[in-house]
């Protein structure tokens, strides 16, 4: 038995011809013609799974005051037509109900993969070390939580062995990242991002090209990526994190990457990661519009939160090729989560903003 939970609010879009074939984030659906259109975002779930993701708190934080992260059920989107603004006869199509989560064990990842299992969508959890993975719980089984399914990956292997581990998931969420361990001086090396950050995410786009199944790929990136481009070298924040084996620069690589694959995409670019509970809204920004700024609505953000935008992106038509840009909101008050993606296309090139 399917429930189906509405989002307040739908804006008014367009009048449509009698009969109408609206292309959904996840297939075509024939649409009466009746009134106005309303654009309305919408879940299906099995009745027993709460609408909204749980919370944890026992992640470790990055500390926020230097840095900006290092790393970072059946849904579907769909139509329905209102008359007087009232909406009614929720139009839909199938929607993902397999997500591969690369960086699985990782402090994002693990929120990203508990999170999905509330929703009831089925995880395949890519980790490179299985005991660690077991030792933490990914896939003990709940009653009325998504199957989670341990699979061995490691972003720096062939495009044949990421495909193999991303199986027959129909979105993947890569939530990897370069991270210096203490004492590794090495990671301060120019280029030392390289292999995860760049050529680890490009070879889980081929991947994921290839698969012939992924509808999504959602990528956790950060703030700054594009600073080269928009005059913000001299930004501390830049500064601090791009000392770090260049990680900046390597991670806006591959979001170009990704961007000119073909692949449909959601890059994410999240502030500063806490570990605290969210305490407030959240502001939802296009490319190239927060820089991690004293004068910015927000530097910081909850890993819950950048795993729930994250999960949104794939349920969202609208999230489709966008690179969103988050921060906590320092006011309480934030972006609404229907318009979370509503942003321009960003260019693969240049800066987004006037600089």
């Amino acid at each position: 038995m399917l429930s189906i939970a509405r989002v307040p609010h739908a804006r008014v879009v367009k009048p449509r011809s009698r009969l109408a074939s609206h292309e959904t984030k996840r297939g075509a659906v024939p649409i009466p013609a009746r009134g106005r259109i309303a654009s309305v975002r919408c879940q299906v779930q099995p009745d027993n799974i709460p609408e909204h993701a749980s919370r944890r708190g026992v992640l470790a934080a990055i500390p926020l005051g230097m840095l900006l992260p290092l790393t970072s059920n059946m849904a579907f989107t769909g139509l329905s037509y209102a008359e007087e603004g009232e909406v009614s006869e929720l139009v839909a199509s199938p929607g993902i109900s397999k997500v591969f989560v690369a960086g699985a064990t990782g402090q994002t990842g693990r929120r990203v993969v508990e999170q999905l299992r509330k929703r009831g969508i089925e995880v395949r959890a890519g980790v490179r070390d299985l005991k660690k993975a077991e030792s933490l719980g990914l896939a003990v089984p709940a009653e009325g939580y998504g199957k989670v399914q341990l699979v061995k990956f490691d972003v720096t292997g062939s495009v044949d062995e990421i495909l193999a581990a991303i199986g027959d998931a129909d979105a993947v969420v890569c939530a990897t990242g370069f991270s210096p361990t203490a004492g590794n001086w090495g990671g301060l090396k120019p280029g030392s991002s390289v292999p995860v950050d760049k050529q680890g995410t490009i070879n889980l786009v081929d991947a994921a090209s290839r698969s012939g199944k992924v509808q999504h790929f959602v990528l956790v990136s950060s703030l700054l990526t594009n600073a080269a481009n928009c005059k913000q070298t001299d930004n501390p924040n830049y500064k601090v994190l791009q000392a770090f084996g260049g990680v900046l620069g390597s991670k806006r690589e591959a979001e170009v990457y990704l961007q000119k694959s073909g692949v449909p995409y959601t890059v994410v670019r999240p502030g500063g990661l806490s570990n605290d509970p969210p305490t407030g809204g959240i502001v939802a920004s296009g490319a190239d519009t927060l820089f991690g700024n004293d004068s910015d609505p927000g530097r910081e953000i909850s890993r819950d939160t950048v795993a729930e935008v994250a999960i949104e992106a794939l349920f969202q038509a609208n999230a489709d090729n966008k690179i969103v840009e988050i921060v906590g909101s320092k006011s309480g008050s934030g972006t609404p989560k229907d318009v979370w993606f509503d942003i321009p296309i960003a260019p693969s090139s240049g800066c987004a903003t006037p600089v």
